[in-house]
C-alpha cells in the first residue's frame, strides 16, 4: 500500500479538483508582523503556500488544519511532515476507542470528507453497514497511525458520480479521519444545486453516496458543516 498521506493527496481525483484561493489561504497563514526591539526592522509575515494549503485540502483536511501545519513545519518538503504534524497535534493521538465501545450513524445522499486513510477501490463492502463496520475494525498504519471515524460508501449499482475523472463503482467504502467526526465535515449532501450542476453537467440530481461517522457510544453529534473544497 502506498504512504497514506500520498494516497490521501490522490484521493483529489475521486472527490474534486483544486481551485485555488490565494486570498482566503493568506488570510488564514497571515501572522502579525514583528517589529525588531532594537533595529526596527520589520519581519516579513509568514505565508503558507497556496497550492500546498490547496493540496492539503485535497487530501481531506480544512483550510484551518493545512495553514496551520504549513506555519508550524513549513512550505518546504510537503506534505508527509505537515501531515505527521498535524496528527501529533491532534486529539486522536490520545483517544483509543475500542470497536465494541463505538457506534456508526449514518447519513443517505451525503459525501463527508476526510484524510483517506483507505482508498474505496481496496475496500469493496456489500451494504453500509459492513462500510461502518470495516471503519470501526480499522487498525490505524504508519506512518500517519490515523483511526477511522469516516466513512463513505457507493450503493448506486451503476457506480457513484464524484466531480472528477475516475470510477468510482458500487461497493467502494472509503474510510477517512477527521479531527471532530462529531461535527463532519461535508463535501456533498442532498439535491445539488442548479450552480453546481451548471459546473457539473454529468452530475446527477441527488448525491448518489451514503456517507457515516464512528464515535464512541453516547456521543452526541450534529448533521454537519460545508467543507473547505464544498463548492469545488
Amino acid at each position: 500500500m502506498k504512504s497514506a498521506w500520498l494516497l490521501s493527496l490522490l484521493t483529489s481525483l475521486a472527490f474534486g479538483a483544486a481551485a485555488t484561493n490565494e486570498a482566503g489561504a493568506h488570510r488564514q497563514g497571515r501572522r502579525i508582523l514583528i517589529m525588531g526591539s532594537t533595529s526596527g526592522e520589520t519581519k516579513p509575515a509568514f505565508r503558507p503556500d497556496p497550492k500546498l494549503v490547496n493540496g492539503l485540502i485535497q487530501a481531506g483536511f480544512t483550510r484551518a488544519q493545512a495553514a496551520k501545519s504549513l506555519e508550524a513545519v513549513g512550505n518546504d518538503n510537503c506534505c508527509e511532515r505537515q501531515i505527521q504534524w498535524l496528527f501529533n497535534n491532534s486529539k486522536s493521538k490520545r483517544s483509543i476507542v475500542k470497536p465494541d465501545d463505538k457506534e456508526c450513524h449514518s447519513f443517505e445522499n451525503t459525501d463527508f470528507d476526510g484524510y483517506a486513510v483507505t482508498w474505496g477501490s481496496q475496500n469493496i463492502q456489500t451494504n453500509a453497514e459492513a462500510c461502518c463496520k470495516s471503519c470501526k475494525d480499522f487498525v490505524p498504519v504508519a506512518p500517519s497511525y490515523y483511526p477511522c471515524n469516516i466513512w463513505v460508501w457507493c450503493g448506486k449499482e451503476n457506480g457513484c458520480f464524484a466531480p472528477a475523472a475516475g470510477e468510482f463503482k458500487y461497493g467502494q467504502c472509503w474510510l477517512k479521519y477527521q479531527e471532530h467526526p462529531e461535527d463532519p465535515q461535508v463535501n456533498m449532501k442532498g439535491a445539488y444545486s442548479r450552480q453546481y450542476l451548471n459546473m457539473h453537467p454529468t452530475a446527477p440530481s441527488i448525491v448518489d453516496w451514503t456517507a457515516g461517522i464512528v464515535l464512541p457510544v453516547g456521543t452526541a453529534y450534529t448533521n454537519g458543516t460545508w467543507s473547505s473544497r464544498s463548492d469545488w
